[in-house]
């Protein structure tokens, strides 16, 4: 799947106040709440200058690229988004938490993305901020959807936050480099994975992708592809399996093409099934005539 709509905005998490809610400093709440609500009012409103002023730099470069990988037009694409940013005031805040640049808001309760639902559930959101020299900027959301932990959803509604003590619950502490801008793509492309007992890495043709582990993915190449050899990177790690199942690993490029006959042309495969893969391996992608004829 093509990430770019919810990349585009970053994912929501919501929280409302709770009493003795975690590492509740009122200052940095204040400084985030501000923050947030100024890139919300950027966004429902299209204001570019003010959206730039609000959204980290990384941020602003990872959405510029997907953009332009799309092949959409930018910055006007920015602010063609399906789902609102949703208001917070009404959610519950489980906590507010800041490690080193990086900090973080989390709500509880009824996330309204403004997609006309008949019935909102109560989920989580996150809101995620990077500190760029002495100011607070958002950068994105995660939304956790509760519905396949109900005792974790009954928890919250009682009061019960525990999980929260979870590293994977702790903002980082690092914050990313800022991306090189992609060109625009000579071939739009994708790169689909595999990764069954496996965490899978990609890099191509410098440019970084999210692990992949225990799950299939199509990513955006950041740039496309270009014409001749293309360069990919993959960090392999085998990671145990359940007694009985089987490890795939399979890495597929495509040139999307939006013809209607063959929206997609497979121009590379490689695969693998080894319970010790090579940690790195370097693999050539060519697009070439012989390869656009597909496999």
């Amino acid at each position: 799947m093509t990430h770019l709509p919810c990349l585009l905005i970053p994912v929501f998490l919501l929280i409302g106040m709770i009493p003795g809610a975690k590492g509740a400093d009122p200052a940095l709440r204040s400084e985030l709440d501000r923050v947030y609500h100024d890139w919300r009012s950027a966004l429902i409103n299209k204001n570019m200058d003010a959206w730039k002023r609000s959204t980290s730099l990384f941020r602003q470069v990872v959405t510029r690229n997907l953009i332009v990988s799309g092949g959409q037009p930018y910055p006007d694409s920015i602010f063609e988004i399906p789902i609102q940013p949703p208001e917070i005031t009404k959610l519950r805040m489980l906590e507010c938490e800041a490690n080193g640049n990086t900090a973080h808001l989390v709500y509880f309760g009824k996330i309204d993305l403004g997609l006309d639902a008949e019935k909102i559930p109560d989920n989580l959101l996150i809101l995620k901020f990077f500190k760029e020299g002495q100011s607070w900027k958002f950068d994105t959301t995660r939304f956790i959807n509760l519905e396949e932990v109900p005792d974790i959803r009954a928890g919250l509604q009682n009061g019960s936050a525990d999980f929260l003590n979870e590293p994977a619950f702790t903002p980082s502490g690092i914050v990313p480099p800022v991306p090189t801008e992609c060109r625009k793509p000579p071939y739009m492309a994708a790169l689909q994975m595999q990764s069954y007992g496996y965490e899978t890495k990609a890099q191509i043709n410098g440019f970084d992708y999210p692990p992949v582990t225990d799950n299939s993915e199509q990513q955006l190449i950041i740039g496309g592809l270009a014409w001749g050899k293309n360069d990919l990177k993959l960090s392999i790690k085998a990671i145990p399996i359940p007694e009985g199942e089987e490890r795939i690993l399979e890495v597929n490029a495509v040139v999307i093409t939006h013809a209607k006959d063959r929206p997609q042309i497979r121009i590379f495969s490689w695969e693998t099934t080894s319970a010790t893969p090579p940690a790195e391996i370097d693999l050539p992608v060519w697009v070439s005539g012989g390869t656009l004829k597909g496999h």
